[in-house]
C-alpha cells in the first residue's frame, strides 16, 4: 500500500503529518491507516527537536470523512471481530494525546466521525471558515456510537449542553459554531488558512499563547453552574436529552440511548476509565444494541452509489442549464421555483393570473423568511436568491429558457394545452420536464412534435424538503434529456432515481397499494386509532389519515381514479375516499377531512367520517395488529415486486431508497425489500395467499414472488 501520510519537520521544529489517502477522493480511517499513523507518532515522540505537530489534509474540502465503513461489514457478520478495530483506534489516539509536545488539527473541510475523534485527541483544533468545513459525530445515524473516544472527549471538551445534542443527533456544526462552543480554538479565513495556521502554531508553542487559549476554554456562566456543575443539574440534562431522543426516534434507534447512558455513567470519571468503558460498551452492543446498523450502513452505500448513477450510458452528456421556467405557481410550482432560485439558477414562474403568481412569490418568500429566522441564510443572501425568481401571466421570457418544468394540476387535457403552447415558442433544444405524479409521460407527450425532449421529473411535496426526484423516461425520451434531468436534480440538492414510465411511476404506485388497503381496513373495522398506532409503531413518519388530509382527499380521489383505470381491481378506490370527496371533506385545506382543523392545528378525528364509514359497513370486525401490518406492508411488497418484474426500476436497492426518501419508509428496516427479506419469502407468499382467499384477487402474489419462493431466492 502506498503511504497515506507525508511526514516532515520544518526548520522551526514543527512536524507536519499530511493525510492524503491514495486513490480516494476523501480521507478515511481503517486499521491499516491507523497502524501507519501509529508508526509516525512513535517516531515523532522520540524526536527531541520537534516542538509541535500539525495534522492536516491534502484533500480539497476534506479533513477526514470518518472511518471506512466497509471495515464494519465483517464486524456485523462476526461481532467478536469488532474489538480489534475499536482497540486499535483507542491505542493510536491515546499515543497522539500523550505526545511530549502539543498537537494541532488543521481542519479545512469536513471533519466527521473518526476524523473528529482524532481532532479531539489533538491538543488544539483550528478550523477554516470554508462553507464545507463541518465537525460532527454522525455515528448514531448509522446505528452505532462513536467508538474511538468521541463519547468521552466531546462532552468533556464542550460540556453536556452542547456536546449531547451533537452526540445524540449526529448533526454536524459549521466552523463558526464550532468556534463559538469552544470545539475549535481558532477560526481562520479559508483564503489565508495556511499562513494564519502557521501563526497559530507559533502562538501555542509559547507559554503565553497556551495560556490565552486555556483561559478561553474555561466554562462559565449561570447555566453551566446550575446544570453541569452539580449532580441535580446533570440529572435534569440527561432526563431532557432522553425525552428528546425518544420523541425523535420513537425508540426505533437504540444507538443514541446507548450513547446517552454511557455519557451519564462516565462523565465524572477520569478520562481513561471513561475510554475503557466506551470500548466495553461498543463491543458489548455489537450483537444486539447495534442490530439496525447493518441496514443503515447498507443504505449509506446505496445513497453514495446513487450520487454517481446517471441512468444513461457514460458517453451521454447533460445539456448545460443556465436558466429555467416553471408553469404553475401553486404549491409544487412555487416550491420548484424556490429550489432553482436557492441554487442561483434564474427561473421564470408562469400562471394564469397575477393573483396566482403573487401567491407563488409569497410561498417562495416564506421559505426564505424561515431560513433567515433559523439563521441558515443572512437577510441579504436570502434577498439575492429570491430575486432569481421572476413572474409572468403569459410566456414572455420563456423563448430562450434552457429547461422548463410543467407543474400544473393532474389534468391530461390541461397538460396537453401547456405542452402545445410551449413547443410553439421555446428553443429547439429546450427540455420540458413534467412534474406529474400519476399520468404517463408518454400520454402527456402524445401531442408533441418532439416528444424526445419531454422527461418526467416528479418532485415530492414539499419540494423544498423532500430529498427524492423520480426521473421518468418514456420510450421516446432522449438519453440527453434523462441525463440533464438527473444532473439538474443533483444541482437542486436532490437524489434522482431514474424509473420507467407507467401510471404513478414507482413510489406512488407502491404507496397507493398500502394506503388503499389501510382505508379498506378502516371501512371494515372502524379502528382508525388502532390503524394509526400500528403504522407509527412500525416506524412510518405519519398516520395514513393525516397524510390523506395533507395531500387533499380531492386530489387523492382524482389520482385514485387514474390508478383504478390503469391497474384495475387491485387498485380499486376504497369507498370511504369516494364518499369523502362527494361530501367535500377535502382535508386540511377545507378544515375537514378525516380530522377536523382550526387553521394548521389538528383538533380531533371527524365524527362525520365515522358516520359515513358506518353507512358503508355497518357491522364492523376487529382486526389484529399483525393482520393490519401485513395487509398494509405486504400490499406494498407485492406491488414492488411487480415493479421489478416490469423493470420499472432494475435494482431492488434503488427501489428501497426511493421508498425511504419518497415516503419516509423507516430506514432502520433497511428499506421495503430488505424488510421483506427479513420476513422470508415463504411467509410473504403464504400470507398473501391467505389474504387472497379472504379478501380477493388484489392480494394475488405476483409472478416474481412465486418464482422467488420456488427457487428459494431473496431480493438481496
Amino acid at each position: 500500500m502506498n503511504s497515506a501520510f507525508q511526514f516532515s519537520v520544518d526548520n522551526e521544529g514543527i512536524a507536519h503529518i499530511v493525510f492524503n489517502l491514495p486513490g480516494e477522493k476523501v480521507n478515511k480511517l481503517s486499521i491499516p491507516i491507523l497502524e501507519e499513523l501509529e508508526k509516525l507518532l512513535d517516531n515523532a515522540a522520540q524526536n527531541k527537536e520537534i516542538k509541535a505537530l500539525a495534522i492536516s489534509s491534502a484533500k480539497p474540502e476534506i479533513f477526514i470523512a470518518g472511518a471506512d465503513l466497509h471495515a464494519f461489514e465483517p464486524i456485523f457478520k462476526d461481532p467478536s471481530s469488532g474489538g480489534s478495530m475499536i482497540e486499535t483506534g483507542h491505542r493510536v489516539f491515546n499515543k497522539l494525546e500523550n505526545l511530549p509536545f502539543p498537537s494541532i488539527a488543521l481542519i479545512n473541510g469536513a471533519c466527521l466521525g473518526g476524523g473528529l475523534e482524532l481532532a479531539l485527541t489533538c491538543s488544539y483544533r483550528v478550523v477554516s471558515d470554508h462553507p464545507k468545513t463541518q465537525l460532527g459525530l454522525p455515528e448514531v445515524t448509522l446505528g452505532i456510537i462513536p467508538g474511538w473516544g468521541g463519547t468521552q472527549r466531546l462532552p468533556r471538551r464542550i460540556g453536556l449542553l452542547e456536546g449531547l445534542p451533537m452526540l445524540l443527533s449526529g448533526k454536524p456544526v459549521k466552523a463558526a459554531k464550532a468556534y463559538k462552543i469552544k470545539l475549535a480554538d481558532a477560526i481562520i479565513p479559508a483564503e489565508f488558512f495556511d499562513v494564519k495556521a502557521k501563526a497559530f502554531i507559533k502562538q501555542i508553542i509559547t507559554e503565553q499563547g497556551r495560556q490565552q487559549i486555556s483561559n478561553r476554554r474555561k466554562f462559565g456562566g449561570l447555566s453551566h453552574w446550575l446544570l453541569e456543575s452539580n449532580p441535580l443539574g446533570r440529572s435534569f440534562i440527561y432526563h431532557q436529552a432522553r425525552k428528546d431522543v425518544l420523541k425523535r426516534t420513537k425508540g426505533h434507534y437504540p444507538a443514541p440511548l446507548i450513547a446517552l447512558d454511557l455519557v451519564k455513567e462516565t462523565y465524572t470519571l477520569p478520562l481513561q476509565q471513561g475510554l475503557t468503558k466506551e470500548i466495553e460498551t461498543f463491543k458489548n452492543n455489537l450483537p444486539t444494541g447495534f442490530l439496525n446498523a447493518k441496514n443503515l450502513i447498507a443504505l449509506f452505500f446505496i445513497n453514495e452509489a446513487l450520487k454517481k448513477d446517471t441512468g444513461v450510458p457514460s458517453n451521454i452528456k447533460p445539456q448545460k442549464i443556465e436558466s429555467a421556467g416553471v408553469v404553475g405557481a401553486g404549491t409544487m410550482g412555487s416550491g420548484i421555483a424556490w429550489l432553482f432560485s436557492y441554487r442561483d439558477i434564474p427561473i421564470r414562474m408562469k400562471d394564469i393570473d397575477w393573483n396566482a403568481v403573487g401567491k407563488g412569490f409569497g410561498s417562495a418568500n416564506a421559505i426564505y423568511t424561515k431560513m433567515v429566522k433559523e439563521k441558515k441564510l443572512k437577510p441579504n443572501e436570502a434577498s439575492l436568491k429570491f430575486h432569481h425568481i421572476s413572474g409572468t401571466i403569459d410566456y414572455s421570457g420563456f423563448k430562450n429558457l434552457d429547461y422548463i418544468v410543467e407543474a400544473a394540476v393532474e389534468s391530461l387535457e390541461l397538460k396537453h394545452k401547456i405542452i402545445r403552447e410551449l413547443e410553439n415558442i421555446i428553443k429547439p433544444n429546450t427540455i420540458i420536464a413534467s412534474n406529474t405524479s400519476s399520468l404517463k409521460i408518454a400520454d402527456i407527450g402524445a401531442v408533441m412534435l418532439h416528444p424526445e425532449r419531454l422527461v418526467g421529473m416528479h418532485f415530492f411535496n414539499p419540494a423544498n424538503r423532500m430529498p427524492l426526484v423520480e426521473v421518468i423516461a418514456s420510450d421516446k425520451t432522449s438519453p440527453e434529456a434523462i441525463a440533464t434531468a438527473v444532473e439538474i436534480s443533483r444541482k437542486l440538492g436532490k437524489t434522482p432515481i431514474v424509473v420507467k414510465d407507467c401510471p404513478g411511476f414507482l413510489v406512488n404506485r407502491i404507496l397507493i397499494a398500502s394506503l388503499n388497503e389501510t382505508m379498506r381496513m378502516y371501512e371494515e373495522s372502524g379502528e382508525a386509532q388502532k390503524l394509526e398506532s400500528m403504522m407509527l409503531d412500525f416506524g412510518m413518519p405519519m398516520s395514513p389519515f393525516i397524510l390523506a388530509d395533507e395531500v387533499g382527499n380531492d386530489i387523492s380521489y382524482k389520482v385514485g381514479k387514474v390508478f383504478e383505470q390503469a391497474y384495475g381491481n387491485r387498485m380499486a378506490m376504497p369507498k370511504i375516499l369516494e364518499i369523502l370527496y362527494q361530501n367535500q371533506l377535502f382535508g386540511k385545506k377545507s378544515g375537514k377531512g378525516f380530522y377536523l382543523y382550526d387553521g394548521d392545528k389538528k383538533k380531533g378525528f371527524n365524527p362525520q367520517v365515522e358516520q359515513l364509514r358506518a353507512s358503508i359497513v355497518p357491522n364492523t370486525k376487529s382486526l389484529s395488529e399483525t393482520e393490519m401490518r401485513d395487509r398494509a406492508i405486504l400490499s406494498m411488497v407485492n406491488e414492488a415486486a411487480r415493479c421489478l418484474e416490469e423493470n420499472i426500476v432494475a435494482d431492488p436497492a434503488h427501489l428501497d431508497m426511493a421508498m425511504i426518501m419518497g415516503t419516509g419508509f423507516p430506514p432502520f428496516h433497511g428499506g421495503l425489500l430488505r424488510y421483506a427479506d427479513s420476513l422470508g419469502i415463504n411467509y410473504i407468499v403464504d400470507q398473501l395467499k391467505n389474504f387472497q382467499h379472504q379478501y380477493g384477487e388484489r392480494f394475488t402474489p405476483c409472478q416474481r414472488l412465486i418464482e422467488m419462493q420456488n427457487s428459494h431466492k431473496t431480493f438481496f
